[in-house]
């Protein structure tokens, strides 16, 4: 787990998020890219009470997420953009690919040890400036992953209608929540289908405005 703090400021211990997303200013020679992509990301449920009692096994758990999550990102024809503390930054060219890759992750960690993971899928337009990812769209996959059920997958409304045709997957509505820093209205959706567990609203730890009459908490 982390903490979702407004600014995401750098803390070197390895149960801190660093900071997400790297807004320096561009160089001129640094190569840009802006592009629509589905967005995945990822974060380990209970790593930072983990990492507290035992660092060296959650070190270990992050070498074993890497050895097992790699190949089958590859396999999808992901790209595994940044590892931020215990949680992954993935991109993939079509939202069908982002889709089957999680229900792939989900299933290779379902009989690991400790490496149980939320997953959050978002599309939108992104900016590829060397081997960093840049974007609102980016900030609102990482605001979508908290209101996945440990060892599910949780989607955007944009996810939702390019793929709830196909008879394949099954999504549920969960809420349209106000995220944290985010000026777009989400509607969020568990994926039901592939044995994935569904999200109950009451075990949702996440950063929203103040408007809603249930309120999520912020995870710590």
């Amino acid at each position: 787990g982390y903490p979702q703090n407004d600014d995401y400021p750098q803390i070197s211990t390895i149960n801190k998020r660093t900071n997400l997303f790297n807004f320096h200013s561009m160089s001129p020679k640094e190569k840009i890219e802006r592009k629509l992509a589905a967005i995945v990301f990822s974060d380990i449920v209970g790593f930072t009470q983990l990492s507290a009692k035992n660092e060296p096994a959650a070190l270990k758990l992050l070498d074993k997420q890497r050895d097992t999550l790699k190949p089958i990102v590859a396999e999808h024809n992901g790209n595994w953009l940044k590892e931020i503390g215990d949680g992954l930054l993935l991109s993939f060219n079509t939202n069908m690919e982002a889709v089957n890759c999680s229900i792939a992750i989900q299933k290779a960690v379902k009989e690991i040890k400790d490496l149980n993971l939320r997953i959050g899928i978002h599309n939108g337009e992104v900016v590829f400036q060397d081997n960093d990812i840049l974007g609102d769209d980016v900030n609102i996959a990482s605001r979508i992953e908290p209101f996945a059920a440990p060892g599910g997958i949780a989607v955007s409304q944009k996810i939702e209608q390019d793929l709830s045709s196909n008879p394949e997957f099954k999504f549920k509505f969960i809420d349209t929540p106000n995220l944290k820093g985010v000026k777009q209205k989400v509607s969020i959706y568990c994926i039901t289908s592939h044995e994935l567990p569904e999200t109950k609203k009451s075990q949702i730890n996440a950063k929203i405005e103040h408007k809603k009459k249930y309120f999520y908490n912020a995870r710590f």
